[in-house]
């Protein structure tokens, strides 16, 4: 606990400088990246700072998510920070017929940004928390990780909720949803059953930890997941594929472990697809 405390005021300090040398009154870097041209908070030790020291963020993943989709694609995104994922798989496959929905003010801010930056106007992006309900709720906006900001009772903004089936009611089919909403996931779910069932592939995280502190069970999320689709990818030092809602067993077998995170791939896949068996 002691090292914990003592590295989140290492941080603090840090970030402070780090804006204070930006400028007084700066926005933000622009970085250029493998992710693309993107704005990003210098005092962000998260997303922003992979962006700044190492040119590239999640860079595997975003190959390995383009497999799926092409021009003609439409692409949802859910949580979707400053844009560090959206900007290159739209760029990159072609894909025009995108929504994005992100609820922090500053991190919108930061994302409508990066989409005119590189030349995504035509994109969605609705500042707006996704759930199970429609109204306002607190949200936290994190200041060293913006990617870990979240719907909390403490928060320190306030922001609009709906639910995906209402923002995105007219959405054609899904080709790929993107789905990054720290722990509020099963919330997510319930609000946009319809759009599920329109959907070929889901992307979303599984962080049991985070599950918990939104009041929320794995097997809560587990239990939509399957509702919803009958296979699942997880891609680690190999891919593996598990048909016939068999996921559901694995997931729930897995170890309790602390800061347990994983990013599935969910889809009514038959059989696997060559394509991404391979990493």
């Amino acid at each position: 606990m002691q090292t914990s405390w003592r590295k989140k005021l290492s941080r603090t300090v840090r970030s402070k400088l780090r804006r204070r040398v930006l400028s007084n009154h700066g926005e933000g870097i622009v970085a250029n990246t493998r992710n693309g041209l993107l704005v990003v908070d210098p005092g962000d030790f998260g997303v922003s700072r992979a962006l700044l020291d190492r040119g590239a963020y999640d860079w595997p993943e975003i190959q390995w998510l383009g497999r799926l989709i092409d021009a003609q694609s439409q692409l949802v995104f859910v949580g979707t920070h400053i844009g560090a994922l959206l900007v290159p798989l739209v760029r990159n496959s072609g894909a025009t017929r995108v929504r994005a929905l992100e609820p922090s003010p500053r991190n919108h801010r930061f994302l409508s940004m990066n989409l005119a930056l590189n030349g995504l106007g035509f994109t969605s992006a609705l500042q707006v928390a996704a759930g199970n309900q429609e109204g306002h709720v607190r949200f936290a906006e994190n200041p060293l990780n913006s990617g870990n900001s979240r719907i909390s009772a403490a928060g320190n903004v306030e922001v609009r909720v709906a639910k995906l089936d209402t923002v995105l009611a007219d959405c054609p089919p899904v080709d790929l949803l993107v789905m990054d909403t720290e722990g509020f996931e099963v919330e997510v779910m319930r609000g946009g059953a319809e759009l599920l069932r329109r959907t070929r592939y889901l992307y979303v995280e599984y962080a049991p930890e985070q599950l918990r502190e939104q009041g929320r069970a794995p097997a809560d999320f587990i239990q939509q997941a399957a509702a919803h689709f009958d296979s699942m990818y997880v891609r680690g030092s190999e891919v593996e594929f598990f048909p016939n809602k068999s996921f559901a067993r694995h997931l729930a077998g897995l170890p309790p472990e602390r800061g347990l995170l994983l990013n599935l791939l969910f889809s009514n896949d038959a059989a696997p697809r060559t394509e991404l068996m391979t990493l």
